[in-house]
């Protein structure tokens, strides 16, 4: 796939070998993955099984070498306190099932809710998403955890991962046993720069972070956003995958100029809501997006062909599907009635918009 931008370098090098092909990873992403009251009703009444919920998306999901993803909320039973939605979000296990078995393999776990059920849900949350097999960052069960480098290898590639949230709904105030930031990394007390250092000692070839910021429902970065962002970038991040908003809000990619070198690093503020059953408007709304990470022959690696799928969350006779809606916009699905299809195609444009011309629709 070769895009009408031009490729976009970022910022790491590699001592290429001669007569050694280069590398190359196709990358996907998705924003807020949540578990809500309609959606834990649903998965009760289909058996405990919330694979429905994703099926209409799958084939998206599995289409790349890696697939990364926010999972907001944690997972495993706190004592006998049911599962719950808002305000404070808990799901079973088996919610991570289709995640895995549709082809996400990386979750980000820093976000404004990972202490909804305080130090122990944090424990629980880790060791069920190791126990489905997927990478993960930010929340961890001690501070050796914590300071350990995240990296996974793609393609041949070593990709490194970094995340931090704004916020955890002041519930780091309730932490009891340990303190909240031994359990999960926050951007205000964050040293970018001495934690890419950290990394890039371990050995990644390209940094991703994934930032929990800015204020929820506002469909553009606000100047917190990008001045993270920014510091980010100078610090040496490759590529940001923002989430929290809930709502699509804009990507871009940041140019730094350190010395000779001239970096341009992918910055995705918002991917939206993946799913969830929020009811204001935008949130019915999201983005899984696609790009290729590839090696150059002077050894760093670029950015190309960056797309995006549109997405949109169908809520109807008391069900709840994600869905890529520019797969539909000709072919409803069956079953949807006419107000459903209406804000699919509304949704659809309306996240066109937002990305503008720069960056590659995917109707698939």
């Amino acid at each position: 796939m070769i895009s009408e931008r031009a490729a976009k370098p970022v910022d790491s090098t590699s001592a290429r070998r001669p007569g050694r092909s280069l590398r190359r990873a196709h990358m996907r992403a998705v924003g807020d993955i949540m578990f809500c009251r309609q959606q834990l009703a649903c998965a009760r009444n289909n058996g405990d099984d919330f694979h429905s919920q994703f099926e209409m998306i799958a084939l998206q999901l599995a289409d790349a070498d890696f697939t990364m993803g926010n999972l907001e909320g944690t997972i495993g039973r706190y004592g006998d306190i049911p599962y719950s939605g808002y305000p404070r979000f808990n799901a079973p296990d088996a919610a991570l099932a289709p995640l895995k078995d549709f082809g996400v393999d990386f979750l980000t776990l820093a976000n404004n809710h990972m202490l909804d059920r305080w130090e122990d849900g944090v424990e629980r949350t880790v060791n069920h998403v190791e126990e489905y097999g997927f990478g993960h960052v930010g929340a961890y069960r001690n501070p050796a955890e914590k300071a350990r480098a995240v990296i996974r290898e793609v393609n041949g590639i070593r990709f490194g991962f970094l995340a931090y949230t704004q916020t955890t709904n002041t519930m780091e105030n309730r932490a009891t046993a340990r303190r909240a930031v031994e359990l999960v990394p926050y951007l205000t007390m964050a040293d970018f720069t001495g934690d890419v250092k950290r990394l890039r000692d371990a050995g990644p070839e390209v940094v991703i972070a994934f930032p929990h910021w800015g204020e929820e429902f506002l469909r553009a970065p606000n100047d917190a956003q990008r001045q993270y962002a920014r510091q980010l970038a100078e610090a040496g991040v490759d590529i940001i995958l923002g989430s929290h908003a809930h709502v699509v809000q804009p990507m871009e990619f940041q140019r730094v100029i350190a010395g000779e070198a001239d970096r341009q690093v992918l910055t995705a503020y918002c991917m939206g809501n993946f799913i969830s059953d929020h009811k204001l408007r935008y949130t019915d709304n999201g983005l899984i997006l696609d790009f290729t990470v590839s090696e150059q022959p002077d050894g760093r690696f670029t950015c190309d062909d960056v797309g995006y799928i549109p997405t949109y969350i169908w809520k109807q006779d008391g069900l709840i599907r994600v869905l890529p809606s520019g797969k539909y916009l000709e072919n409803r699905p069956d079953g949807m009635d006419d107000g459903s299809y209406g804000r699919m195609v509304e949704g659809h444009r309306e996240i066109i918009g937002i990305m503008g011309d720069g960056f590659r629709l995917i109707d698939e």
